[in-house]
């Protein structure tokens, strides 16, 4: 009885309209800024046990040991909550299952506050504001924004739209149609958890190494299709071809290899060449060059990025709604 009722909260292709309904909201609303969101509470949580576990002065093997037993249970924890929450809400009201469906789905997505927080930064380069355009930069980048350059800039906020079209919407899309949103709880805390202690850093080389790993590996698939996405997505202005030659040939020159899908594809979908020094903490890495430099670098190249990103999550969105029919026979 217990099984059935876990796999009623885990089939997310038997909820394709209710998640698609949450897209829209997401879409038209953006995700609301409030100090309990899931994803703070998620941050904070993460930062308490942190701050437990470090006083105890750990050698370097036990430390990167606590440091994955923290990341599995937090990872944990908030699946079992999350299922446990739509499991009573199921027990009570369809209705209420359904509503509870669409709110932690909406919750999960961040397709309109990735638009939003990419035209931050563009209104003032467009302005040749540099100093303002960079303040908004640092919000949504971890790389040192302090010495960026104007076209720097412009191709930084587009590798963080190609970027975050895998982690922030196609990335959750996919699992929570794979599992409802329990599993796309599960993948937005892998992605908190990899984003607070999974950089390369003396603080967290180690504490932060399996954060890290765990990320690679969640996002493996949804990478891929989030760059045969946005090729696809080029295609709609005759750049398909352009778009999946560069995943193919520069994607798997990234550092990240998960990265680097979404960006090379989004590189060859515009036609201009991401890549090239970055800083962290300081330290200078050096990223390969991906893509055809076809034109230079221009603000408006943002917007053209935005307008991709978006074509893809309708590209992704109605696949998935299709292959949720044809694998329940409904969209209700």
């Amino acid at each position: 009885m217990w099984a059935s009722a876990l796999f009623s909260v885990w089939s997310g292709y038997d909820l394709a309209a209710w998640i698609l309904l949450a897209a829209v909201i997401d879409l038209l609303m953006g995700d609301p800024i409030w100090s309990y969101h899931p994803v703070r509470l998620i941050g904070r949580f993460s930062l308490w046990m942190e701050r437990l576990i470090r006083r105890h002065p750990w050698k370097r093997n036990g430390l990167r040991a606590v440091g994955a037993i923290m990341t599995i249970g937090i990872v944990l924890l908030v699946l079992a909550a999350v299922s446990a929450l739509l499991w009573v809400a199921n027990d009570i009201s369809v209705w209420l299952f359904r509503l509870m469906v669409v709110l932690w789905t909406y919750w999960g997505l961040a397709i309109r506050g990735l638009t939003d927080a990419a035209l931050l930064v563009y209104r003032p380069l467009i302005t040749n504001q540099a100093e303002e355009a960079r303040q908004w930069l640092q919000y949504i980048v971890s790389r040192d924004t302090a010495h960026l350059s104007h076209d720097d800039m412009i191709r930084t906020t587009i590798e963080t739209v190609a970027e975050n079209t895998c982690d922030a919407v196609i990335g959750p899309l996919f699992y929570t149609f794979l599992g409802g949103p329990a599993w796309l709880w599960a993948y937005k805390t892998i992605n908190t958890l990899d984003a607070m202690i999974g950089h390369h850093s003396t603080r967290y080389e180690d504490f932060g190494w399996f954060a890290a790993r765990l990320d690679d590996w969640a996002n493996y698939i949804p990478a891929r299709i989030s760059g045969l996405a946005i090729s696809v997505a080029a295609s709609m202005e005759g750049r398909f071809r352009q778009a999946y030659t560069t995943m193919k040939t520069d994607g798997r020159r990234h550092p990240s290899r998960n990265s680097g899908m979404s960006e090379a594809a989004m590189a060859g979908a515009i036609g201009v060449t991401l890549g090239g020094p970055n800083i962290y903490d300081g330290v200078v890495a050096l990223r390969p060059k991906l893509g055809a430099a076809e034109r230079p670098l221009h603000p408006t190249a943002i917007i053209h990025a935005i307008a991709v990103s978006w074509r893809a999550t309708l590209v992704v969105s109605v696949a998935f709604g299709v292959l949720a029919v044809m694998m329940s026979g409904r969209w209700l």
